[in-house]
């Protein structure tokens, strides 16, 4: 039995037919509640024992549809029925007539894609760590996109009070650090600058961690007295709205931080800690890499996953062998938080990497090679296999090794690393708890190593150069 549902906030539209495509049950309407939810569920169970059908053999699906119709296919999947997503264009391209759209049209495109079983995936009423951190890591784009409107609120603002003063160069603090912060938030106004005793404004400026004040004071006044200034009456409006979108800065910023806080707990217990062994993948990185590719529900084999990761060019060729293929522009299908996570990840290995992925990257870019994508694709071999082994990361000429000596000496340089990781996310606890990938790892090196590497926070160092 097939159910195919066209989802709506209030009101879905459903119609239920046998695997040949006869219908057993004509349009009708369901509501998104739970006597919605019943009323399916009593239609679905007096069909079955009309057509002698087992509630085994009961599917229904979907288009991937919004927010509003999570709860009511998680309901239907608790009840044992079988779920399909379907991707909106291919139950499109399934319609019978192209020109117009409408509830029972849509229904029919669902049901020839759910009979003719061409496309879909199967949902699940279990929510993995991985989907958890898949809605986490998404939360977090947000507010950080939502962050850097204000900022570009704040720079426009700035521009007309006080203008080069988030430029590093002119006025010596960093934009928008603790000290940049505090300045917008009381008074920006050039003539306020000015009256400041020098002294006052050094002091303010060590208490929140300003290298060498008195020499930032300085150039702070001299930014103020060479500025062309604003209306004297747009001053105060200015300055108000300063105020408002620092406090607005300052609030997304505590958010993201307690966010990313709950990330790393969270990545903590789950094979993506093994992420971090990689150098130039931090814990935030290592987060949403594993919140995409980390469901062993969701693994499409590491080619469609290329593909999926718009790390594939996609090409067409006709008109003959002669003819060279054209490619085509990222497919529609491209996933692109983890795409934009996999390129990341590219560029820091040209950056933090390690040395023979940086010389791999060095050479990719002499060849004239889109080292973005190219080194993005190796890079997605590497951590699906260390989620999919939990392995820990060793360089290319290390993975066939066999002098312990020098396997030993690796282990001992990059544990350092990883614990100052850990630290600064502020879940070495949670990392390196019993049970925990990394924790499991650190006592096997000790052990057929003869090491004694630590699981406890290194205090006051900083991360080692690699």
């Amino acid at each position: 039995m097939c159910i195919p549902i066209d989802y709506a906030k209030k009101q879905h539209t459903a119609l239920i037919c046998n695997g040949e495509g006869s219908q057993l049950r004509a349009p009708f309407n369901i509501h998104n509640n739970l006597e919605g939810v019943a009323f399916l569920d009593d239609i679905v169970s007096g069909l079955c024992r009309k057509h002698a059908i087992r509630k085994a053999h009961v599917l229904f699906g979907g288009e991937d549809g919004g927010t509003f119709s999570m709860n009511f296919i998680h309901a239907l999947l608790q009840k044992k029925y079988l779920g399909i997503g379907l991707h909106a264009l291919d139950a499109a391209k399934e319609r019978e007539n192209m020109v117009a759209s409408t509830d029972k049209l849509d229904l029919l495109g669902i049901a020839s894609l759910l009979i003719n079983k061409k496309w879909g995936r199967t949902l699940t009423a279990d929510l993995n760590e991985s989907r958890i951190l898949r809605d986490q890591t998404h939360h977090r784009s947000s507010l950080v996109e939502a962050r850097a409107t204000t900022e570009m609120r704040m720079h426009r603002l700035v521009d007309q009070l006080l203008p080069g003063f988030l430029d590093e160069k002119q006025s010596g603090l960093t934009p928008f650090g603790k000290a940049s912060l505090w300045m917008m938030s009381e008074d920006l106004a050039p003539r306020c600058i000015l009256a400041r005793k020098n002294e006052t404004l050094a002091r303010r400026f060590r208490d929140l961690m300003v290298r060498d004040p008195e020499e930032k004071v300085r150039k702070l006044k001299e930014l103020a007295g060479s500025v062309l200034l604003p209306p004297a009456r747009l001053c105060d409006v200015l300055q108000a709205t300063i105020r408002h979108e620092a406090s607005i800065h300052e609030h997304l910023t505590g958010c993201i931080d307690e966010l990313e806080r709950d990330i790393a707990r969270r990545l903590a217990a789950t094979p993506g800690a093994m992420l971090t062994t990689v150098p130039g993948i931090g814990v935030t990185l290592a987060a949403n890499l594993y919140a995409e590719i980390g469901d062993a529900n969701r693994d499409r084999g590491l080619i469609k996953l290329a593909s999926y990761a718009g790390l594939a060019t996609r090409l067409k060729q006709t008109g003959g062998p002669d003819k060279e293929p054209v490619a085509w522009g990222r497919s529609r299908r491209v996933c692109m938080p983890l795409k934009r996570c996999i390129l990341d990840i590219a560029l820091k290995m040209g950056q933090y990497g390690h040395e023979e992925l940086k010389r791999d990257y060095d050479r990719r870019v002499n060849d004239g090679q889109d080292v973005r994508f190219t080194m993005g694709r190796r890079m997605l071999r590497i951590c699906r296999h260390l989620i999919q082994h939990k392995q820990f990361f060793l360089p290319p000429s290390l993975v066939k090794e066999t002098d312990r000596e020098r396997l030993k000496a690796y282990y001992s340089h990059a544990w350092k690393r990883i614990l100052i990781k850990w630290r600064d996310a502020a879940a070495i606890q949670q990392a390196f708890e019993e049970g925990a990938p990394l924790e499991e790892w650190r006592v096997t090196i000790n052990v057929l190593y003869g090491l004694n590497i630590s699981n406890t926070s290194p205090k006051n160092e900083k991360m080692p150069t690699p």
